[in-house]
């Protein structure tokens, strides 16, 4: 898996630094947010597809974090360069990975992380002592 360096360019926050939202619902308005400045300022009208996209992924990786990952431990969305870029930070240093043999169409949950992987250009893990950070970036033009 690859990620996008942040290129110089203008860039869009979506939260106040330090602020990590509690649920993936206030995640995806965070998104919504930073996806609404950046049409405004740009001009650029981001589509249904794209948008749909995004806040699937951002659902997936926030509920993921939670779920398995001891709780959020930061979350940032930025637009540079047409790029949206989430970053979701969590508490475990367990990489994301779907269940070998997993029954698809019987058994509970194990989707979220394919989905992340389907739906975004790009994704990145980087693990550390201290838990992960999950980067996926999304082209927006």
């Amino acid at each position: 898996m690859s990620t996008t360096e942040e290129a110089p360019g203008t860039e869009w926050h979506g939260a106040v630094p330090g602020s990590v939202p509690t649920t993936a619902a206030a995640a995806r308005g965070q998104v919504k947010e930073v996806l609404a400045r950046y049409s405004a300022e740009t001009g650029q009208v981001v589509s249904p597809e794209a948008c749909y996209d995004v806040l699937l992924a951002v659902s997936e990786l926030v509920t993921n974090a939670l779920r398995h990952g001891a709780g959020l431990s930061g979350f940032r969305t930025t637009v540079a360069n047409d790029v949206l870029r989430v970053e979701v930070a969590d508490h475990s240093t367990t990489e994301p990975h779907t269940p070998a043999g997993r029954d698809l169409l019987t058994g509970a949950g194990g989707m979220g992380w394919p989905i992340v992987r389907a739906v975004a250009d790009q994704v990145h893990v980087s693990a550390g002592l201290m838990g992960k950070t999950i980067v996926a970036t999304f082209p927006l033009a």
